[in-house]
Order: C-alpha cells, then sequence, then structure tokens
C-alpha cells in the first residue's frame, strides 16, 4: 500500500498550532513578561518557534497515525523554554480557546502578519 502525502495536511495544521498559540500568549498578555524585546514591542506573540520537549506526547501522538510530527512540534520562544507549571497554564488556556474555536466557528483569531514580517518602511519614503 502505498504512503500517503501528508505534506499539505501537515503545513495547514502546523499554520494552526502556530497561529493558536501566537493568539493564547497574545490574549493573555504573555508579551508583557516576554523576554524577547519583539513581542514587547509589538504587543503580540511574535517570536521564533522552536522545537520543546514539552509537545513531546503530542508528537508522538501524530507519529502514531502515520504523520511526521513537525506540525506541533514547536512552540513559541518564551514558552518553549518555560517552566512545567508555566506551560500547564499555557496549555489550559490553549484548550480554551480550541474550545472557543470549535463553540464559536464563525469567530476569527488576529492576524500577526505584520509582527512576523517585521516593520515595512512608510509608503510616502523616497526609494533610494
Amino acid at each position: 500500500m502505498p504512503k500517503q502525502d501528508f505534506s499539505d495536511y501537515e503545513k495547514r495544521v502546523s499554520a494552526d498550532h502556530e497561529r493558536q498559540c501566537r493568539s493564547t500568549l497574545t490574549i493573555h498578555s504573555v508579551w508583557r513578561i516576554c523576554p524577547i524585546r519583539k513581542c514587547r514591542r509589538d504587543k503580540a506573540c511574535s517570536g521564533e518557534m522552536r522545537v520543546s520537549a514539552h509537545q513531546d506526547r503530542k508528537i508522538r501522538a501524530q507519529r502514531e497515525i502515520g504523520l511526521s510530527g513537525n506540525a506541533c512540534a514547536k512552540l513559541p520562544r518564551c514558552m518553549a523554554t518555560a517552566s512545567d507549571s508555566a506551560f500547564e497554564t499555557f496549555a489550559e488556556c490553549l484548550d480554551d480557546l480550541q474550545r472557543d474555536l470549535i463553540a464559536y466557528p464563525d469567530e476569527d483569531l488576529p492576524k500577526f502578519d505584520r509582527c512576523l514580517k517585521g516593520r515595512e518602511p512608510r509608503r510616502d519614503t523616497a526609494n533610494p
């Protein structure tokens, strides 16, 4: 039996996972205590995503169903290096957000495109 190609599915799951993690941290104002200056400046979670040992169970679960496990392996840097108690609080908030998204499917999460791309130059400035 040929192996199925889950790359598109995993890309979508990875993007959803990242957006939900960043939304949770932004909604709960974690950016106020985040060690990353860009997050504090943007008032939103915009730090790099890192592989975290906190996600080992989710990675194992994805691998058992035939996926690579890369879709949920990364967390924002402040949570990837957080203590176990801080991560448990984050996981509870993330679960609450996911329940709300299921209960209210028409609601939309904030977009962080500008935060992730960085600041773009003003349009009225001359291009050297």
